[in-house]
């Protein structure tokens, strides 16, 4: 179907067959079709390991029969390959039970994708403009930088560099119609660390969806640092103490309440603020935000999986619970709206709730100042075992280093020490939130200064 997969020629005529199919059947439909070209560098002792310069297409559909809905997907636009993947959610259909709550999003006037991409941050112009020779140079500076920050540096772990240009359309019977595009810009550097039989290791990234303004000195030299400033690190006794989580761990806290802002985990009953709607269960000094419209997040868009607008949602204000998030199924189950927040965790499952760019409101405080205000206690900016906590009830044990705090200052680093505790009573224990923000991913939240964490150590 066409030569150039990336054309509105493609995609209309793949709409077109999907559209006439249902039709004969008397069916609704729903599509999500995607065209990606992907570079993807790495680089070991100056010279490129690694390149791999990739274009992938594919859709995937939903038909609906009164309240009955099935789901089916293809790799690829070639027209045997849609009618198998119709014909595949077709037959389905008879076996599935029927979801009064479920329904095809409606057209949207307010929805206009015309320039959209550019507006939002997430689309930028010089796509392909920039020479491989370039990138390729760039990449092994960054190499060199890390390895220049100091002798201690004895292994640089093949640094990479990605790109990503994704257009989008959705259609559904109803009648929406939509278009999105997006690039994405990443790189990735870690590092190893001796000095004599100690070891250390660091790591940095950057992401943007504009080349520009990737920093690839900046990540090489953060990385670097982090791997020796871990050189030398001892165990602090065990006890309580105040901690201050940089803005990477906080970001890492703050993933795991996620799922507890997901409407469908409320519904099941598999979420900490189950009957928790306005209602205080965190810190006074606690802002979260879900904005699917913030400019240049990362996952930043027109519109979701459901052709349903983006929106921006305060989840959390002062402490108290004021939204969750919900695709059109559990808005209704819930009598809401959805917030825009439909979501394809894998191309091969039906859409589900998630986060768009989840954050944590930036603070007034400086960091150093924090640092500064601390007599005694820790600076975290690593934590091991997140995927072992438990956010169905929120404890959680996790491996932990950074920095012993004395009178102000960093004392020595630290290592060996393990976390404790319960995520409704960390974030309940906030002293002071930082104004220095930075996004994970889709993720972000400043430094975070909790009072009275449970540390195992020596």
């Amino acid at each position: 179907m066409g030569a150039d997969l990336n054309t509105k020629g493609t995609f209309d005529a793949v709409i077109s067959l999907i559209d006439d199919y249902s039709k004969k059947k008397g069916l609704k439909s729903e599509a999500y079709l995607f065209n990606a070209k992907i570079l993807k560098l790495e680089s070991e002792e100056g010279r490129i390991s690694n390149y791999v310069n990739a274009e992938t297409n594919g859709l995937n559909i939903r038909l609906c029969d009164k309240k009955r809905v099935s789901f089916s997907y293809c790799l690829g636009f070639e027209e045997q390959k849609i009618i198998t993947a119709l014909e595949n959610a077709y037959s389905l259909l008879k076996f599935m039970d029927e979801n009064e709550y479920f329904d095809f999003a409606e057209k949207d006037e307010s929805i206009t994708d015309s320039n959209m991409p550019e507006k939002l941050g997430i689309y930028s112009g010089d796509w392909g403009d920039i020479d491989i020779n370039t990138k390729k140079s760039l990449l092994a500076e960054m190499e060199e930088t890390a390895y220049s920050y100091d002798k201690k540096i004895y292994k640089v772990d093949k640094p990479s560099y990605s790109e990503t240009l994704i257009s989008k359309r959705f259609y559904n019977s109803n009648g929406v119609d939509l278009s999105s595009k997006k690039t994405f810009y990443e790189i990735f550097l870690s590092v190893a660390s001796r000095d004599g039989e100690d070891t250390g290791s660091g790591f940095d990234f950057d992401f943007s969806h504009s080349f520009g303004e990737l920093k690839f000195k900046k990540a090489a030299m953060n990385a670097a640092k982090k791997g020796v400033d871990q050189l030398g690190a001892k165990t602090v006794p065990s006890g309580n103490y105040n901690i201050i989580f940089d803005n990477y761990t906080s970001s890492e806290l703050l993933g795991l309440l996620k799922q507890s802002f997901y409407a469908d985990s409320i519904y099941k009953k598999k979420s900490l603020l189950e009957g928790k709607l306005d209602k205080k269960v965190f810190s006074d000094k606690l802002d979260i935000i879900d904005d699917g419209l913030l400019h240049g997040g990362a996952l930043t868009d027109i519109f979701d999986r459901e052709g349903v607008k983006m929106q921006k949602k305060i989840l959390c204000s002062s402490g108290v619970v004021k939204s969750y998030l919900y695709d059109i199924e559990y808005a209704k189950r819930a009598g809401s709206k959805s917030t825009g927040n439909s979501v394809s965790r894998s191309f091969t499952m039906p859409p589900d709730i998630g986060s768009t760019n989840f954050f944590i409101k930036n603070g007034e405080s400086n960091i150093l100042d924090m640092l500064g205000s601390l007599k005694e206690g820790l600076f975290i900016n690593e934590l091991m075992g997140l995927h072992m906590a438990k956010p169905y009830t929120g404890e959680f044990s996790l491996g932990a280093s950074g920095f012993y705090i004395k009178n102000g200052k960093i004392d020595f680093p630290v290592k060996g020490i393990v976390l404790s505790g319960n995520l409704m009573q960390l974030f309940n224990g906030i002293v002071k939130i930082a104004d220095d923000i930075r996004y994970f991913g889709s993720t972000g939240s400043p430094s975070i200064l909790f009072e009275n964490v449970q540390v195992s150590g020596k």
